[in-house]
């Protein structure tokens, strides 16, 4: 016990000497003399009435200087070797202050009061910030007199005050994706992430998302909403295709845009492509022009001297050149003699012959009714209608589809320079369906094969038909009359009888068919069609099987297993 005693005081005294080992001389100089000087809370004496006091201190060690009616001063000495420092205490004086809502809080040179609260401070100037959660912090400067209070009252606004207004005013603000109002609109957010949605008649719609700040100042918003404009871009020469606005598009087409500049670029088969910019900045039209590919046209005819119109309008006589943008175009010839002579062209060189016979060929005018779904094939030649067509002389087959009418046939003569025509009538057409048992019938239609059934909306002229069904071994045939714009369904079964070899393993059995014996299988019974019974008995006379056969949906040819046991 002695021993731990003496390890203790020694540990004492080391550490007493270590701290007087690294202690410095400290001279105060006060004013007013006379205060009270404590180090790290422990008084170490008092200022003479010259203001002064030197002691022994430590480095890192509070200082601290208090003297009655001044208001305490506090430093760290730092200093490892002797130093004097001037202390000028400031006179007390009180600030007192409240505020509305009453239970804010209030930072005074850094600390922190909880309102309302009389403040005891230093004589001289003061930064107060008072502040509460969900309201803006106010923040001023407090100017105190010695031995005097200053009193000070704050109001407090509500943070997250936002002002939202638009251009055009009255547009419609769905708030947070729930609630709805009308601009201008004041309103307090709490802090955080808010969506913003706005719509107006005649204007884009804009979406957007706002961050209020924690305990934020009031903020004003303000929004412009883009004007819709209807524009119709178009192309000269028209008919370009063109990219503008994330979209591609034939000229003309009418757009709804905002307003802005839009670059575009532009194809068109004939001209160069082209590429730029619209300033859209009110509906109407605008025009992109690209510059077309040229090409020369020559006109040559027999006989010559002909009159030449092009796409309607005359151009003058053969032989007549002249340099045109490629494209399509229609051309007709009319000779001295009243001769015709029509054709149509494309051109897509720097060089284009157009030769015009009227004496070895002639005109066609093709038409229908209706027209609309309808193609002719004349010659070579398939094309819509109404069609009009040069030929060489000659007598040539016009064939008419149409998707909803029979096909229709005619001739037409074309003579040297002179104009046919070819106008027909197409008839409405019927559905029909054909179904047969067993399937895979052969069909045929006034002599036409139509394939194997089951046969699914066939279209065919609306009149009498000659329609037969054909099996392995036999055939039905039957006269049908079809209506205009009706469908029909046609059911056969086979006729004939079911040839049915029944088989047995691993014994043979005797077979009754419909109470009649038959014989020993295995064994081959021709069946009509219908419903039928059957029996099975072994070699001891007893029946191992027996049910109904019923053969209207059996092929020509068929098995029949047994159990055989």
């Amino acid at each position: 016990m002695k021993a731990k005693f003496a390890i203790l005081t020694f540990v004492f005294i080391f550490f007493i000497f270590m701290a007087n080992a690294f202690a410095t001389s400290l001279t105060l100089v006060t004013n007013p003399p006379q205060s009270m000087v404590y180090v790290n809370n422990v008084l170490v004496g008092q200022t003479n009435i010259y203001g002064k006091i030197t002691f022994e201190v430590s480095a890192g060690a509070n200082v601290k200087v208090e003297n009655i009616g001044y208001f305490p001063y506090t430093f760290v000495f730092k200093s490892t070797v002797p130093a004097t420092v001037q202390v000028n205490l400031k006179q007390i004086s009180y600030i007192f202050i409240d505020s509305t809502p009453s239970d804010a809080q209030a930072i005074v040179d850094g600390s922190e009061y909880a309102l309302p609260a009389t403040i005891t401070v230093a004589a001289g100037n003061h930064e107060v910030i008072v502040e509460k959660d969900g309201y803006v912090p106010q923040k001023t400067t407090i100017v105190s007199q010695p031995f005097g209070i200053v009193k000070k009252h704050f109001k407090l606004e509500k943070a997250g005050k936002v002002v939202i207004t638009t251009t055009p005013p009255h547009a419609t603000l769905l708030l947070d994706d729930e609630n709805s109002f009308i601009t201008p609109f004041s309103t307090y957010l709490q802090s955080g992430t808010h969506s913003l949605s706005f719509s107006a008649e005649g204007y884009s719609s804009l979406s957007t998302i706002v961050y209020i700040p924690k305990n934020a100042t009031p903020i004003d918003l303000h929004f412009n909403l883009k004007k819709l404009l209807t524009v119709t871009i178009d192309s000269s020469p028209s008919g370009a295709a063109i990219t503008m606005a994330s979209t591609t598009f034939v000229a003309p087409c009418t757009l709804t845009l905002n307003e802005g500049v839009y670059k575009y670029s532009a194809q068109q088969e004939y001209a160069y492509p082209a590429t730029g910019e619209i300033n859209v900045k009110e509906s109407g039209k605008y025009v992109v022009k690209l510059k077309p590919k040229m090409g020369l046209v020559v006109f040559t005819s027999n006989p010559m001297g002909a009159a030449v119109t092009l796409n309607g309008k005359f151009i003058g006589q053969t032989q007549k050149s002249m340099r045109l943008p490629y494209g399509k175009y229609e051309v007709k010839m009319v000779g001295n003699d009243g001769k015709v002579w029509f054709g149509r062209f494309v051109l897509n060189q720097e060089i284009k012959n157009v030769y015009g016979d009227m004496i070895n060929s002639g005109m066609v005018i093709i038409n229908s009714y209706p027209s609309t779904n309808t193609i002719v094939h004349i010659g070579q030649v398939w094309t819509s209608v109404p069609a009009t067509l040069n030929a060489a002389v000659g007598v040539y087959k016009v064939e008419f589809f149409n998707p909803n009418y029979p096909t229709l046939s005619r001739y037409v003569e074309i003579k040297p320079g002179e104009v046919s025509e070819v106008d027909v009538s197409l008839q409405p057409m019927s559905t029909f369906f054909v179904m047969s048992y067993p399937l895979g019938a052969e069909v045929s239609l006034d002599g036409k094969d139509m394939g194997k059934t089951p046969i699914f909306g066939e279209k065919v002229e609306a009149k009498t038909h000659l329609l037969r069904i054909k099996w392995d071994d036999g055939e039905v045939e039957k006269k049908i009359l079809l209506a205009k714009d009706k469908v029909y369904t046609f059911s056969f079964i086979d006729p004939n009888s079911v040839k049915i070899t029944f088989i047995s393993y691993p014994d043979p059995l005797t077979l009754k068919i419909d109470g009649e014996k038959k014989g020993q299988t295995p064994i081959s019974i021709q069946l009509t069609r219908g419903k039928h019974s059957y029996e099975a008995y072994d070699a001891l006379g007893d029946e191992v099987e027996s049910g109904t056969l019923n053969t209207t949906y059996f092929s020509s040819e068929t098995y029949f297993f047994l159990s055989g046991r």
